[in-house]
């Protein structure tokens, strides 16, 4: 079992995740009430755990054995859809670099946000965990174990680190502390959102590099050089 949360923390350090946190500041901001962003919290989390110890009690070992090249498509279409994806990733970057100083609209009033659309939202950022390799490294991992406990633990374990943010802020609000901890996160991610973007927009351009380079090396080797174990 030890081994297993040592894991499982280092994957959920290694998947940290400040997303969470700024939906709920948003929805603070936005008029909801505490109880519930203490919801969405809630259901983010465990619903979480609850879903990667499904995966890895069901599916977890068979993982390893899918043929992943079976998978994918002929040579020739693959290559061809990476070089769209990779027109598309350099785009992206394109459209960030010549509107730097862009945000979302702000509402024209106050509106608040409804618990039920706080909780759907809860739903969908849990599920979306089966996006974050550190995720599906933990379901693979957790699928070795047979005790549910352990293997529910481990993903508990995951989801509270990679959500320390959101955590944090949950704290903030049960000790009644909302306000200072929102004010707070909205400052650190004035100062930190020029350096996010940078690297968001490096890594847009950085991908998209690596998606051309190998799309246009199959058309002259017709090798890829990002393969696919089989």
């Amino acid at each position: 079992m030890i081994p297993l949360l040592a894991v499982a923390a280092g994957l959920g350090i290694a998947g940290i995740d400040p997303g969470g946190a700024l939906i709920a500041i948003g929805a603070l901001a936005m008029g909801a009430r505490e109880r519930d962003v203490m919801a969405f919290g809630f259901v983010s989390v465990l619903g979480t755990a609850l879903l990667g110890t499904v995966l890895s009690l069901t599916v977890g070992q068979r993982l390893l054995t899918v043929r992943w090249s079976a998978l994918l498509p002929p040579d020739r279409l693959a290559a061809l859809i990476e070089l769209l994806i990779a027109a598309g990733l350099v785009w992206w970057a394109v459209v960030r670099l010549r509107r730097p100083a862009a945000r979302p609209p702000r509402p024209k009033g106050r509106t608040r946000t409804s618990g039920a659309a706080l909780l759907g939202l809860a739903v969908l950022w849990a599920a979306a965990a089966v996006l974050d390799p550190t995720f599906v490294g933990l379901v693979v991992v957790a699928g070795r174990e047979d005790s549910v406990l352990t293997v529910g633990a481990a993903h508990l374990l995951w989801i509270v680190v990679s959500q320390a943010p959101l955590i944090a802020l949950m704290v903030a609000i049960a000790r009644g502390h909302e306000k200072r901890a929102v004010a707070w996160f909205q400052r650190a991610w004035e100062r930190v959102r020029p350096v996010a973007f940078a690297i968001g927009t490096g890594a847009l351009l950085l991908a998209g590099a690596v998606f051309a380079l190998d799309s246009l090396w199959w058309f002259f080797t017709e090798q890829f050089l990002i393969t696919i174990p089989e």
